[in-house]
């Protein structure tokens, strides 16, 4: 099963519709763990899933990567972080992404969006700790704050869409495109 979010209704709830069979995510193995990447450096997020392979008599199964060749086409910010005070993973670290509300106003879920660096997120799965903020078709970002672990605060503004911008605490921000996919992967 694999949920589209929908956005609000009339009502003010969220509506999801199962998109698993139309991406091809509908998959029967028995998945056990996902992990969220961009696995081919293009601004989209992918998705593997590890497989158990229970009582198929096989020792191993291969993991399933779904490739998001959708999400590419919008426009999104990448964020790394490293922490100098802080742990170096910077885990614990907050960013959010801030989007002045008068040139989103049809789509006010998009004015402010929040991330925090985590370290384990599912069974037997790491995700990337590269923070990623869809902005659908919006050129840049008004303000990005990232609060560091065990206190600080760093608010850099003005970062155009669709780059990698990478923050090394209390040093500042370098903005790059995303490294260069070196191996192929199956589309």
């Amino acid at each position: 099963m694999l949920l589209r979010n929908e956005g609000l209704d009339a009502s003010g709830n969220l509506r999801f519709t199962d998109i698993g069979a139309a991406v091809g995510a509908d998959d029967i193995k028995d998945g056990r763990g996902l992990a969220i990447a961009d696995f081919d450096n293009d601004g989209a997020q992918d998705l593997v899933i590890n497989n158990n392979p229970g009582d198929t008599g096989e020792e191993t199964v291969a993991p399933t990567l779904l490739r998001n060749n959708v999400g590419a086409r919008r426009s999104w910010l990448a964020v790394e972080l490293e922490g100098v005070q802080a742990n170096r993973d910077a885990i614990g670290a907050v960013v959010t992404v801030e989007i002045d509300p008068g040139n989103c106003v049809s789509r006010p879920h998009l004015a402010k969006q929040m991330r925090h660096v985590t370290a384990g997120c599912s069974y037997a799965s790491q995700h990337s700790s590269r923070l990623y903020f869809g902005l659908d078709d919006l050129p840049r970002v008004d303000r990005l704050t990232v609060r560091w672990p065990g206190g600080g605060q760093e608010v850099f503004r003005d970062l155009p869409a669709r780059q990698l911008v990478r923050i090394v605490q209390g040093r500042g921000i370098r903005c790059c495109p995303l490294p260069r996919c070196t191996r192929a992967i199956a589309k």
